[in-house]
């Protein structure tokens, strides 16, 4: 699936916007369906192999036999409830929100970072990018990583060199993450249009997003999960703001905001905060 040769678009091409009030055109997500998606992690292994060969990459792996300070730009959260016998593991694949209110696109002093008018995709110019890390520290997801070799910031595109790329049939320019899912848990929107498919699958069937209460305005969201087979002893479901409340307790945003980009939580590893 990667790239045989990498393409060069205009990635400001149709505007760029850099402050509130943000008025894309269309704002592009990835509606993920926590009934469907069983953690294989396929999406991660697609995010990484595209993109490392892509416009956007290399995404380095500094010691990946070491402290595996390796760069994701997709990563799986496997977050556990309830006490054994009776317990159930959620698998909650997090990239770049690409959020209607994105806070890292106004911190940049130099508009490194915009968001483009055309489709809401929140990108990053290596070339205007001058690493003062302001918009990870802004990211309230943790969702963007500085590259020690290149000296900027790296995040998710949403494969914007594949989702514009003329030389790939139709049906494959959408997302790798996309693509790579064996089971279908991942959709492609436009969280604009109430008539986009996509979303009106996310309104009809409660779909939420992480840490409403931030401001940010994710655009990518969930389906939550929904189980018809529970027994009355079964674990209780999490609701939508303790998908949010479990995911920032085991240290990710803490990690993503110091810009590390190892897959290590706060509570485990070498990495762990003192």
């Amino acid at each position: 699936m990667s790239q045989n040769t990498q393409i060069q678009l205009n990635m400001k091409q149709g505007g760029v916007q850099h402050a509130l009030p943000y008025t894309p055109v269309a704002n592009y997500a990835i509606i993920t369906d926590l009934n469907k998606c069983f953690g294989c992690a396929g999406c991660q292994m697609s995010c990484k192999e595209w993109n490392t060969s892509g416009m956007f990459g290399p995404l380095p792996d500094l010691d990946p036999y070491g402290n595996l300070d390796v760069m994701f730009w997709l990563r799986v959260l496997y977050v556990e409830v309830g006490n054994y016998p009776q317990t159930k593991v959620y698998n909650i694949p997090i990239n770049c929100f690409h959020c209607m209110n994105a806070p890292c696109v106004e911190v940049c002093p130099v508009g490194a970072t915009f968001k483009r008018t055309q489709d809401g995709i929140v990108l990053v110019d290596y070339e205007e990018c001058i690493g003062t890390k302001y918009c990870i520290y802004a990211c309230p997801y943790g969702n963007r990583f500085f590259d020690y070799i290149e000296g900027v910031t790296k995040k998710c595109t949403h494969c914007f060199d594949r989702i514009y790329d003329p030389t790939l049939p139709p049906e494959e320019r959408i997302p790798a993450c996309i693509h790579g899912c064996m089971v279908q848990a991942r959709i492609w929107a436009n969280r604009l249009d109430p008539t986009d498919p996509g979303n009106i699958l996310f309104v009809d069937k409660g779909g939420f997003v992480l840490g409403p209460e931030t401001g940010a305005n994710p655009a990518s969201g969930y389906l939550p999960w929904h189980s018809d087979y529970a027994a009355d002893n079964d674990v209780e479901l999490l609701s939508q703001s303790e998908y949010y409340n479990v995911w920032t307790s085991n240290g990710v945003v803490q990690l993503g905001s110091q810009g590390n980009n190892s897959t290590y939580t706060e509570g485990g590893g070498s990495n762990s905060s003192s």
